[in-house]
């Protein structure tokens, strides 16, 4: 039945209803419509309206969610932006962290051979035959221990030849930087370079250190000519 059909039937019912019987029903109506939404919100009631009764509201449309719809690409593209979990950034961190190289455990590992006896280390500094040990390595290497009968003063480095060498490389470094502690002087075509470290790199020794009971230095001095070291040792 349409809603036109069912307007004159309600429209004849009236006719058939008392007057008095009709005024109630009308004066019903007329309060009924404006409380009905009230006292469905008020106690929760699912109460009908009247244009649901006399069939004048349409149908709600209802739409059944499918569930085995798949994710839009919206979704997609959120779901590849989430967060990774920290255990996989923890992996990623460790794949990009550089490995930390070893020091150098040999002369021959710190020094590269680019000639004839000719070593060059990573500061560019050359070491090549002369003095009279018949090289300035082995000339060098003389500081790595005590002369308690040399005269004068005689500076012992504490360390291997490596460490020495890494040393040396480190006071020229530094004193051509002119960095603080530092000092680079010139006599006669040699330069002598000298840098202070913050422990004691070794102590006096020879009868001077000797007759002040081996006291430990933190200076460095390296002379060098022609690039090439011609001798270094603590101060």
């Amino acid at each position: 039945m349409n809603s036109k059909s069912q307007k004159e039937t309600a429209a004849s019912l009236l006719k058939v209803i008392p007057a008095k019987w009709a005024v109630a029903i009308i004066a019903a109506i007329i309060v009924y419509v404006p409380l009905q939404p009230r006292l469905n919100q008020w106690f929760g009631w699912n109460l009908p309206s009247v244009a649901s009764l006399t069939g004048d509201e349409p149908a709600k449309a209802t739409t059944k969610k499918n569930a085995d719809a798949k994710p839009s690409s919206a979704s997609k593209s959120n779901e590849s932006k989430a967060p990774k979990d920290e255990s996989d950034e923890d992996s990623d961190l460790e794949s990009k962290t550089p490995e930390k190289k070893s020091p150098p455990q040999s002369v021959e590992d710190y020094l590269t051979e680019v000639g004839k006896n000719r070593f060059e280390s990573p500061a560019g500094l050359i070491y090549k035959p002369g003095s009279e040990e018949g090289h300035r390595l082995k000339h060098i290497e003389r500081h790595l221990s005590d002369m308690p009968d040399r005269p004068g003063s005689h500076g012992v480095f504490d360390g291997s030849m490596v460490e020495f060498l890494i040393a040396i490389d480190d006071t020229v470094t530094r004193a051509k930087q002119k960095l603080k502690g530092t000092s680079m002087k010139e006599d006669d075509g040699d330069i002598a370079y000298e840098a202070g470290f913050d422990k004691p790199i070794g102590f006096l020794g020879g009868e001077t250190g000797k007759r002040k009971k081996n006291p430990k230095v933190r200076k460095m001095k390296v002379i060098v000519r022609d690039d090439a070291v011609i001798t270094a040792f603590p101060l």
